[in-house]
């Protein structure tokens, strides 16, 4: 190769190095170009933290990570700002899903998330235990929220706040309210055990855990238990929170 061309190759690279290390020094900074706004913008990102462990994390259908086998949690870096559908499953679980916001330089997160089996074992058992009366006010572990509920609706309060919250509203009657974690409810409507999250963005998830003739529950918060009374009969789940 003649020096002369050597010379003109050399300038080319040095042309095309000045010109794109720029474009990867923003890439690199989480610097995109949002072509539906034909502007340039900065990403976000999701972080997650699930029980249990090693859940499948989806956005708008598509796989994206697992959680952490040992925590729980992932997070999902490099997202274009805009409301992403996400859905946390897992095989044998209830999913999780929730319409949710990245946000411009920001991390979006949902750290209380728990999936629940969706057939939960009840076992009968010979353990006396005495299933309190009906109450319409709970307090949560940490005491900064109250549950409350009518007949047929349920409020979240929060005294510091001075703020109080409407969470749900059924047909039949809601009996039994306990605090199953601090963001977690369990309560029964009819025949019916349902379990709310209480994050109102987006929708509430909430599930039916199990039916029973007119159930009385109640939640052992320390032993992590659930008693159901029912005809008679005294039934014992310990699986719920693993």
């Amino acid at each position: 190769m003649q020096k002369r061309s050597r010379t003109v190759l050399f300038i080319v690279c040095i042309f095309l190095f000045l010109l794109a290390a720029p474009t990867a020094l923003l890439y690199f900074q989480g610097y995109r170009f949002d072509f539906e706004k034909n502007k340039i913008v900065q990403t976000g990102g999701f972080y997650f933290k699930v029980l249990p462990a090693s859940c499948q994390v989806y956005l708008d259908g598509d796989f994206k990570k697992k959680t952490s086998g040992f925590t729980g949690s992932v997070l999902i870096e490099n997202l274009m700002p805009r409301e992403y559908q996400v859905e946390i499953k897992k095989a044998g679980y209830h999913s999780w899903q929730k319409n949710l916001e990245v946000k411009e330089k920001q991390v979006t997160e949902a750290k209380h998330i728990i999936l629940f089996p969706r057939n939960p074992k009840f076992e009968i058992t010979e353990n006396r235990i005495i299933i309190p009366k009906m109450k319409s006010v709970a307090t949560s572990s940490d005491k900064t929220k109250v549950a409350k509920k009518n007949n047929y609706e349920i409020w979240i309060s929060y005294p510091e706040k001075e703020e109080e919250i409407f969470l749900t509203r059924f047909s039949k009657e809601i009996g039994n309210i306990f605090w199953l974690t601090d963001h977690y409810l369990i309560f029964s409507v009819g025949d019916k055990i349902k379990i709310s999250e209480i994050d109102k963005r987006d929708k509430i998830n909430m599930v039916n855990l199990a039916e029973f003739k007119n159930p009385e529950i109640f939640w052992d918060k320390e032993e992590k238990n659930l008693y159901v009374e029912s005809e008679g009969k005294i039934y014992l789940s310990t699986n719920l929170i693993k």
